[in-house]
């Protein structure tokens, strides 16, 4: 296609074109009924996201990486406890577990899926661990069952980030309702994602909710007005509530276009040796939140496509503890061979629901090109 136009890594100018006419009646709704903080529609909301997730409570907060926060808060996680996390995945996955001053033990990850390996899970288990920070990745859940029994036999408490997975299955199991609590994001780069930041933790239990309706305005009983204990200001606005309201109507929409555009990658890609396109749990329902290939010559691929106006990113090149940051915190980490390996390796391809039939047959074959020299 001669003379292509960029194609953007992500559509969110596109959904603002495509919605437009609704996003801007939602604005108007909202202001005109001058509610910005703690309107009707973050009720609405949570309602709405805990009946979806098959959870009794939710409470929307500023982001996920607050309600990973809160989640260890409330299980009464703190200094020189252990908890299990994938060293791979996206920073607000471990500067929780730091904040609160506890140690994080870095697991690593199956070569086909890039979550959490169970069996190495198992083999890092201490005397000191108190939980599991179980962290779905790219749009499909690790395998609940397991991780639920892992917990259940060392007494662990089980805490969800499914930040990257709204709307994905494992069995019968929703994304969202497992363990003590689950924590999600509405980052604007999600599946449904605000026109700003939001997160939401979910829980069946009532004496956590209790908790974190406190945590996230400043400790503060809304039924007497007192301030009770130390909290945090972590709100979403009224509108940012209206506007995710607005697209969870239209979640299994989203989540089927993207499994579309998926298929087509796959199908398109499949046949080129020298890349390995995404592989799904054999129990799981997707939802692309990313699509992530693999190939050895990663850093020339992504150098050609984006030559040839195609955006794309990597997820991710570091291992968690591989940032600076690491070098003020104490944390433990041995054997992670395979991340080692994948970060050198990965590299997410644009998906999003307005993204054109033409522009992703586009990429397949500038891909197809490439390996073709």
């Amino acid at each position: 296609m001669k003379g292509q136009k960029n194609i953007p890594f992500f559509g969110i100018d596109r959904i603002y074109k495509k919605y437009s006419k609704d996003i801007i009646n939602t604005v108007d709704t909202v202001y005109s009924k001058g509610k910005i903080l703690m309107g009707p529609d973050i009720e609405k909301f949570e309602e709405k996201i805990s009946k979806l997730c098959n959870r009794k409570y939710a409470v929307a907060v500023n982001s996920c990486t607050d309600a990973l926060y809160f989640a260890l808060l409330s299980a009464g996680i703190g200094k020189d406890d252990e908890i299990l996390v994938t060293g791979f995945s996206y920073i607000a996955s471990v500067t929780p577990i730091l904040r609160i001053g506890a140690t994080p033990v870095f697991v690593d990850i199956e070569p086909n899926y890039y979550m959490m390996n169970l069996s190495d899970l198992e083999n890092k288990i201490t005397p000191k661990t108190k939980a599991i920070l179980a962290v779905h990745l790219f749009g499909q859940m690790l395998p609940v069952n397991r991780l639920e029994k892992i917990a259940k036999k060392n007494n662990l408490v089980l805490i969800e980030d499914s930040a990257q997975s709204l709307g994905s299955k494992n069995k019968n199991k929703i994304a969202g309702s497992m363990g003590i609590t689950s924590c999600l994001s509405f980052d604007p780069t999600k599946v449904i994602g605000a026109f700003g930041t939001a997160g939401t933790l979910l829980t069946d239990n009532k004496t956590v909710y209790n908790k974190v309706k406190k945590l996230r305005y400043h400790g503060k009983n809304l039924d007497t007005g007192e301030i009770e204990i130390l909290g945090y200001n972590s709100h979403i606005t009224t509108l940012q509530a209206a506007l995710i309201n607005l697209q969870l109507n239209n979640l299994e929409q989203l989540i089927n276009k993207r499994n579309n555009i998926a298929n087509i990658y796959n199908e398109e890609l499949s046949n080129i040796e020298e890349i390995e396109t995404p592989k799904i749990y054999k129990e799981n329902n997707h939802t692309y939140h990313k699509y992530v290939i693999k190939s050895e010559n990663r850093d020339d691929l992504k150098k050609y496509l984006g030559d040839n106006n195609i955006k794309t990113m990597i997820h991710y090149d570091k291992a968690l503890f591989e940032h600076p940051l690491f070098n003020n915190y104490q944390y433990r980490t041995e054997n992670l061979p395979v991340i080692n390996n994948i970060k050198n390796k990965v590299l997410s391809l644009p998906i999003y629901p307005e993204l054109h039939d033409k522009e992703i047959i586009y990429i397949c074959n500038k891909i197809k090109k490439y390996f073709q020299k």
